[in-house]
Parts: C-alpha cells; structure tokens; sequence
C-alpha cells in the first residue's frame, strides 16, 4: 500500500470518511408481497438487516441478519436490488444495501423471529406505504420495480438520480441529462 505523501498512515485513516455500511434482505412471495419485521421497541416496521460488522462485506451481512432476525437462509447467490445513499437520523453518512432475499410461500413459511421483533406481514409495496416513513416505503417500491425485471438503480436518499437535476460537460447547471432520465 502506497503511504499519503504528506500525512502518517494512522493520521489519514483518521481523516477519511465515516460511513455506516447496512445491508437488508427483501423476502418476498411469488405475488411480490414483501415481508418486513415489526420491532419491539418501537411502532417501526423494517426488512430484515442491520448493520455491517467488521470483517463482513455488505452481503455476508445481509445473510446473517436475515438468518438472525428471521431463521430464513438467503439465496445461494447474491443479487442487489437497491443501493441507496443517505443520512442516518443522527447525521451520519449512511449506504444501504438491498439484496433479494428468499423467495417464500407466506401460507407455509417458518419465520424464527429474533427478540429484537414481535410480529411479520407479508403485503406489497402498495400496501406497506401508508404504514411506512415516506422514504422507505420510495425504496420498497423501487425495490419491488427490480424483483419484477427492471434494472437496479443506485439512490441517494430514496431517490433516483435520473430525477435529480444533473448537469452534464458543457451543459447549463439544473438541467436534466437526457442520458440518465431514462433511467430505472
């Protein structure tokens, strides 16, 4: 590894950027009703995920998380849904990762809920909506638009960047591209 011209290693490493790493799974049914989780300290209705620990990539951390909260095992290879670029209630930058979890029939599934979650439901995006913060429920549909075929997009804050304003070489500030608002 190459050392910074003209700081000490550790001094560096101090400087970077801090960023939360999540990762989550969307189990889902072949009618696309999605499963979240109900926590027990709060009213919150989540997917199955959490946070990165050391030594994980973001899709070792979605299996594990899943397993822990759900008992339910990941597909063998993975597939990423969304990744989407935020801020974490306290300020903190924040990446989720979105995998497609297990595909499940919700008459017949065996879910081993952790003690961090009292109850699960199974509906689709539609109707998760009203019982979500608008942000999330934006990225469940953007997730549930990729189990259906379409392409996985990358999002800042729930957002697709296609519908934000870019400014591309040589183009006048606050005009969209033509190359990306086409985008999934």
């Amino acid at each position: 590894m190459t050392a910074h011209p003209k700081l000490p290693r550790a001094e560096w490493l101090a400087s970077r950027a801090r960023i939360l790493g999540c990762a989550a799974s969307i189990v889902h049914d072949s009618e696309y009703r999605i499963m979240l989780l109900h926590t027990t300290w709060s009213d919150v209705w989540q997917w199955p995920g959490g946070g990165h620990d050391d030594g994980e990539d973001l899709w070792q951390t979605a299996v594990r998380e899943t397993f822990e909260e759900t008992g339910l095992s990941m597909p063998d290879q993975p597939e990423l849904l969304a990744v989407d670029w935020g801020l974490h209630p306290e300020g903190i930058p924040e990446v989720l990762t979105l995998f497609k979890g297990p595909l499940v029939d919700a008459s017949t599934v065996e879910v081993k809920l952790s003690d961090e979650h009292d109850a699960w439901r199974m509906l689709t995006a539609e109707q998760w909506a009203p019982l979500l913060p608008p942000q999330q429920a934006r990225v469940l549909a953007i997730a549930t638009e990729v189990l259906r075929g379409r392409r996985c997009p990358y999002l800042r804050e729930a957002s697709h960047l296609s519908r934000r304003p870019v400014a591309g070489p040589g183009e006048p500030q606050g005009r969209e591209s033509p190359s990306r608002s086409s985008g999934t």
